[in-house]
């Protein structure tokens, strides 16, 4: 659009000027300034019009290559989903084909080898029945053997246990009287009631004398110990105490309602030197606060760690039970008292 400028300014003047020789001839200098206002006035108006007509044409242009590039990338989407759309379908068709092939020679390999399973199957049949026959037969011959050597056995156990057998029958002849009596029912409710009493009275004693039995062994044998101990003790000539050397194991369990309960294995207060008391003894030494526990030696440690590899090793254990033997082995430090 057309527009107007002011502009004001000076325009700088100077210079000199020569007079002829006289009286107040000479060279005189000059300078000044003049003010100057300028007016421009600038018609824009064909400029604007060929801007405009500019603008037009670049509105025109993009609006070209808005619909150019619209319609190129609608053309890229149409053909590339055609080409999805045939390498899909190829593929498929391929896989198709391929899948069918395969059906089919597997097909004919799974009939193949059903024919071939049926043949086996015949053959494992007369197999089976020829295998029976021949069971049959052996077990028939060799059942013949057993009931004539079970035939043998047995009047040879009669033989030999001749009287028990003799017994036997009489007083299977008893009883055979006495419930083909006249009093049939009585005599078979009596008489099993009598052998059931006499068979618990019959058992109950012979645990009792057995019990008896084994006490009075014990007590044979504690007295002999004991008294095999006194004589030696009479008859040595050291006097004093001695040190003796007992391999033991002190067992501490939580029973019930939190009480722990202790238990020494590996000795007996009756087959002991002194005679009574040793168990005592020793649960009173281990439980005592004053005893002050550390590692096994090096030394000492391997020494007990082959030794029992060595035996656990030999003892014909079960393999679960052997590997948790060696964890529990393995698992923590062995601890010795303190001298």
């Amino acid at each position: 659009m057309s527009y107007r400028r002011n502009y004001t300014g000076y325009v700088y003047y100077s210079g000199t000027k020569s007079y002829p020789a006289s009286q107040s001839g000479g060279t005189v200098s000059y300078s000044g300034e003049v003010p100057v206002y300028i007016t421009i006035d600038v018609d824009t108006d064909d400029f604007d019009a060929s801007v405009n007509r500019c603008n037009n044409a670049v509105n025109g242009l993009t609006g070209a290559v808005v619909a150019t590039e619209a319609a190129q990338v609608a053309s890229k989407h149409e053909a590339s989903r055609q080409i999805a759309r045939t390498i899909v379908k190829g593929f498929f068709d391929f896989v198709g084909a391929d899948l069918s092939q395969k059906i089919k020679e597997l097909s004919s390999k799974c009939e193949a080898l059903f024919f071939a399973l049926m043949g086996h199957k015949e053959n494992c049949l007369s197999k089976s029945r020829q295998m029976q026959d021949d069971y049959n037969r052996i077990s028939k011959r060799y059942s013949k053997i057993f009931e004539d050597l079970d035939r043998e056995m047995t009047s040879r156990i009669e033989a030999i246990d001749k009287p028990t057998f003799q017994f036997s029958d009489t007083a299977q002849g008893v009883i055979d009287r006495n419930t083909n009596s006249e009093l049939l029912g009585i005599s078979t409710v009596s008489s099993n009631e009598s052998i059931k009493l006499e068979t618990v009275l019959s058992c109950s004693h012979i645990k009792q004398q057995a019990s008896n039995l084994l006490s009075k062994a014990n007590n044979y044998l504690q007295g002999t110990y004991r008294l095999a101990n006194s004589v030696r003790d009479m008859l040595s000539e050291q006097k004093g105490e001695t040190e003796v050397m007992l391999p033991v194991m002190f067992v501490e369990s939580v029973a019930a309602k939190g009480r722990n309960e202790t238990k020494i294995l590996g000795t007996d207060n009756a087959y002991t030197p002194s005679g009574k008391g040793v168990n005592a003894e020793l649960r009173s030494d281990f439980l005592s606060k004053d005893l002050e526990w550390d590692n096994m030696p090096a030394e000492d440690y391997e020494k007990v760690i082959s030794y029992l590899n060595v035996r656990l090793q030999n003892g014909g254990m079960e393999d679960r039970t052997l590997k948790t033997m060696l964890g529990l082995l393995y698992g923590q430090a062995i601890q010795t008292i303190k001298g």
